[in-house]
């Protein structure tokens, strides 16, 4: 062997080092992004449907889907935001939410049961919430 070839191959292993210490990194970044709180996970659905104005206004004026398409994204739109919701119970029963998040929370789940079209989908999902949940969603004007 030359001394080129053992050159190579010690910066081959050199390489293989610095890869292998960049994918222990990144596998462990996105382990702890995996961990993230129920709440963030239900944040990030709820905020994808957020970007259905037409079906939220639907919802809102108590309107019939148009198809078995639409009411697929009704329902998860519904659960997505209930889901939020309940995750947010869980952190208040924890004592993780302040006041202000509390009240926040409270006329969340207010402003949504006060639609129309969400009844619907609601009853399906009560038997999954928390007592938390049930008694804010009973308290609706």
């Amino acid at each position: 062997m030359s001394l080129i070839d053992l050159l190579a191959a010690a910066f081959t292993i050199v390489l293989f080092i610095i890869l292998a210490y960049k994918i222990y990194n990144n596998t462990k970044q996105m382990r702890g992004t995996a961990k993230k709180s129920g709440s963030g996970k239900a944040d990030d659905m709820m905020h994808d449907f957020m970007d259905q104005p037409v079906l939220w206004a639907k919802l809102s004026k108590g309107l019939e889907a148009s198809g078995p398409d639409e009411e697929l994204s009704m329902t998860l739109m519904v659960n997505a935001a209930f889901q939020g919701f309940q995750a947010q119970c869980e952190e208040a029963d924890a004592g993780t939410l302040d006041e202000n998040e509390i009240l926040a929370l409270e006329e969340g789940v207010h402003r949504i049961c006060a639609m129309p079209g969400v009844a619907k989908y609601l009853e399906d999902l009560k038997p999954d919430f928390s007592q938390r949940l049930l008694a804010i969603i009973d308290q609706t004007p």
